[in-house]
C-alpha cells in the first residue's frame, strides 16, 4: 500500500511539476496578450508635445505665408499670388511647392485665377496654375479611397479632368520651354490615364533635361513606379535607389527610399518590409541629407514625418523621439494621410514611441556613421 502511495504521490508531483509552469506560462501569456491590448498613454505636455485635440492636419508644417497667399488669392488678390510663385526665383522645387498651394486654392475657387489670366492671357505662371489647378481638380473628383472604393461616377470625372489638363500643361509647356513644372504636372495625368512606361520615361526626360533632382518630381514619378500604379516593388525600388544614389550633397532625395518602403509597407500589410537589409542604411542617409538643409526648408516637415514613422518602425525610439519633436503639431503629411484616421495614426506612433523611449531610459540617440567617413 505505501508503494502505491508513494507512486501516486511521486505521479501527482511530476503532473504537478509539469502543468504548473505549462498554467503559468499560460497566464503571463494571457496577461502580456492583455497588456498588449491595451492602449498606451502618454501625457503630452510632460514631453512638451502638442495634444492630439489640437493637432493640426491641413500641413505637414507651419507655413504662414502660404496661408496669407492662399488667403488673399481667394480674396480675389491674384497679383499676391503671382509674385509668390515668382518669388521661387531658380529654385524649381520651390516654384513646384509653391505651385501647389496656388493650385489647391485654384481647385477650391478659380475666381482670382481667371480674373489674372483675363488681364495677363499669355502670363505662363497664369497658364501653369490653369494647367496644374485642373490636376489638383481631378484627384478631388477621384478622392483617396483606393479603386474598389471608388465608384463609376468618380472615375470618368477623374479622367475627364485629366483630358482636359494634358493641353493646359503642353500649353503652360510651350510658354515657358525651361520650367519642369508643366512637365512635371504631366506625371499625374500618366499615372491617372495609364501611360506606358516608354511614354513615361519620354516624359521622365523632359523632366530631368530641365532639373535632374527635382524632389516633387521624384516623389511624383515614384508613384508612377510603385505597385497601386502603373509598376511594381522592384521597380519603385530601382527608381528610389537610383535617385537616392546620384543625389548631390544638401538634397533630400535620399529620402525617396523612405518614400517606397511606405508604398510597400501600405500595400503589403503583412510583410516584414522594414526589415530588409537596406533599411537601416537608407535612414541614416536620410538623416544625413535632413542634418544638410536649411531649418526653414519647404520639404524638410514631411522628411521629419517620414523618418519618424520609419524610426519608430524600426525600433530606434530616441531618434525617433527627436523628429517627433521636431515635428510638432502639424500632421498634414505622408505617412499619416495614407490612414483613415490621420490623427490616431499619428498618435499611436508617437505615443509608443515615447513609452518604448522611456522604458529604455530615455537614451540619446546613438552615434552612426556618415557616409564618407570610416
Amino acid at each position: 500500500m505505501n508503494v502505491l502511495i508513494d507512486i501516486a504521490g511521486a505521479g501527482a508531483l511530476a503532473y504537478a511539476a509539469v502543468t504548473i509552469p505549462r498554467n503559468a506560462r499560460k497566464a503571463r501569456t494571457l496577461r502580456a496578450e492583455a497588456k498588449a491590448k491595451t492602449p498606451v498613454n502618454i501625457d503630452p505636455a510632460r514631453y512638451g508635445l502638442v495634444p492630439a485635440a489640437q493637432l493640426d492636419t491641413r500641413s505637414a508644417g507651419p507655413d504662414p505665408e502660404a496661408d496669407a497667399v492662399t488667403a488673399a488669392a481667394l480674396a480675389g488678390d491674384w497679383r499676391r499670388a503671382a509674385a509668390y510663385l515668382a518669388g521661387a526665383g531658380h529654385d524649381g522645387d520651390l516654384r513646384w511647392y509653391r505651385l501647389g498651394i496656388l493650385a489647391n486654392a485654384a481647385a477650391e475657387d478659380d475666381t482670382w485665377l481667371k480674373a489674372w489670366r483675363a488681364e495677363y492671357p499669355d502670363d505662363p505662371s497664369a497658364a501653369l496654375v490653369h494647367a496644374d489647378a485642373l490636376v489638383v481638380l481631378a484627384g478631388k473628383v477621384r478622392g483617396a479611397k483606393g479603386a474598389k472604393q471608388t465608384t463609376a461616377e468618380q472615375f470618368e470625372g477623374f479622367h475627364r479632368l485629366l483630358a482636359q489638363a494634358l493641353p493646359a500643361c503642353q500649353e503652360a509647356a510651350r510658354m515657358a520651354p525651361d520650367d519642369p513644372c508643366p512637365w512635371i504636372a504631366q506625371i499625374t495625368i500618366a499615372l491617372g490615364l495609364g501611360w506606358s512606361h516608354d511614354a513615361f520615361r519620354a516624359l521622365w526626360a523632359e523632366v530631368t533635361a530641365r532639373d535632374p533632382y527635382h524632389f516633387g518630381a521624384h516623389v511624383s514619378a515614384l508613384q508612377y513606379w510603385c505597385a497601386k500604379w502603373r509598376g511594381s516593388h522592384e521597380l519603385m525600388y530601382a527608381f528610389a535607389e537610383q535617385a537616392a544614389a546620384s543625389a548631390p550633397r544638401g538634397s533630400l532625395l535620399p529620402a525617396l527610399r523612405l518614400y517606397a518602403l511606405l508604398e510597400h509597407g501600405t500595400r503589403e500589410l503583412h510583410e516584414p518590409v522594414y526589415d530588409q537589409p537596406f533599411v537601416q542604411a537608407a535612414v541614416d542617409a536620410t538623416l544625413d541629407a535632413v542634418d544638410q538643409v536649411p531649418a526653414g526648408h519647404h520639404r524638410l516637415p514631411t522628411v521629419r514625418h517620414l523618418l519618424a514613422d520609419t524610426l519608430f518602425l524600426t525600433k530606434r525610439y530616441a531618434e525617433a523621439v527627436e523628429q517627433f519633436r521636431a515635428v510638432g503639431g502639424h500632421i498634414g503629411s505622408v505617412p499619416w494621410t495614407y490612414s483613415g484616421n490621420p490623427v490616431k495614426a499619428f498618435v499611436h506612433a508617437r505615443t509608443n514611441t515615447f513609452a518604448f523611449w522611456e522604458k529604455a531610459g530615455c537614451p540619446a540617440p546613438a552615434p552612426r556613421v556618415r557616409a564618407g567617413r570610416r
